[in-house]
């Protein structure tokens, strides 16, 4: 990739991408934008040398343009901080993962109490997923500014399992969500606290940040949904955050820039956070995603085989929420990690742009 190209510059430290390439990942943005009617996008590439790309395009809101220092809620991309976090925690001794939830937690409505941590974070608890239900996000939206509680959420809004624990694989917020508790729970701290302490200030991750508990700064892309159904998308911003990610906490609460996030990307999981046996872990096959044939289910993390549409092997995870969608892939194959963040929820420019990042930086190199 774009290492190989430099490098025959004669410059034994690495030095940045040239002109000409960052402006071919310049258009990969700009072209897609245009191509599916998007409305903005950041991105960003760490290179195997540890170079860093990234661009930006198209507007916020009005005539704001989007920067690379604004900052976007990641989605379920917050599963990979979670996922870490926790297997660090049990690193350290302050769980381990066969507890079961009898352990840490009260009880709640349609929880089996023999569901372990293990089982949280692998998705197969069996528990259903809480933010499937319309019931729910009517509440939450007929009052945006209320904070929920988990006690609210899981007394109210959580149907029935869909199995007993460890009998399959489910995509489950509620698992994330449950996690948060936990942590803050043996931890004596805020998952923020953990999560600063664990990750954010030892990789220099300073543009992330944990909604409802951190204060976020002034600067964040405006997200754009449809959430009337009627065909437009509308400004979330002018709708409070409280609601919204006081219920997805844990499972989807994450702000961050996509330097960050492709930052974090290399470091998580060319080896540099976790200890071995816990990133073998998080990158174990537990399941084969529901509908696919090579799209394996980890920790907090896909891997997908080279069938997709960029012809390589990826790691990573996708996230979509009320007006952002993120992508954040590492190749392990060549040491690249690419970060996609959207302002709106338009899964075809989300793609395309990540696709062609991908398969521009590999040619690249």
């Amino acid at each position: 990739m774009l290492f190989s190209l430099l490098i025959n510059c004669c410059n034994e430290t690495g030095p940045e991408p040239g002109p000409t390439a960052s402006e071919k990942l310049q258009k990969v943005l700009d072209y897609n934008l245009k191509a599916f009617n998007g409305k903005g996008v950041s991105a960003a590439i760490v290179f195997q040398n540890r170079d860093l790309w990234s661009g930006t395009s198209g507007i916020s809101f009005g005539t704001s343009s989007i920067t690379k220092a604004m900052i976007f809620n990641i989605g379920s991309v917050t599963k990979t901080f979670i996922a870490a976090l926790c297997l660090q925690l049990a690193d350290e001794g302050v769980f381990c993962l066969e507890d079961s939830l009898h352990d840490w937690l009260p009880v709640y409505p349609n929880i089996d109490y023999s569901i372990t941590i293990k089982q949280l974070l692998n998705n197969t608890s069996g528990i259903c997923n809480i933010s499937d239900n319309p019931e729910l996000w009517s509440a939450v939206f007929n009052d945006p500014g209320k904070l929920w509680t988990l006690e609210e959420l899981l007394s109210s809004f959580l149907n029935e399992p869909y199995a007993a624990p460890g009998e399959d694989w489910f995509y489950s917020n509620t698992n994330y969500i449950l996690l948060g508790e936990i942590i803050k729970v043996s931890t004596g701290s805020s998952v923020s606290s953990e999560l600063r302490n664990h990750f954010l200030e030892p990789l220099g991750l300073n543009n992330t940040y944990f909604a409802i508990e951190e204060t976020l700064p002034p600067d964040v892309a405006h997200g754009w949904f449809d959430l009337t159904g009627n065909g437009s998308y509308d400004d979330m911003s002018l709708i409070s955050r409280n609601g919204i990610y006081s219920v997805l906490h844990t499972s989807a609460a994450i702000f961050s820039t996509a330097e960050d996030l492709a930052r974090w990307s290399s470091a998580l999981f060319s080896g540099n956070v976790l200890s071995q046996l816990s990133l073998d872990m998080m990158l174990y096959s537990y399941s084969t995603m529901p509908g696919t044939t090579d799209v394996e289910c980890g920790m907090g993390v896909f891997l997908i085989g080279p069938g997709n549409n960029t012809g390589v092997k990826l790691i990573g995870y996708t996230g979509r929420t009320f007006g952002y969608l993120t992508s954040m892939f590492y190749l392990p194959d060549y040491g690249i990690s690419v970060a996609v963040i959207i302002n709106e929820d338009n899964t075809e420019c989300l793609d395309g742009i990540t696709t062609d990042l991908i398969l521009e930086a590999i040619n690249d190199d």
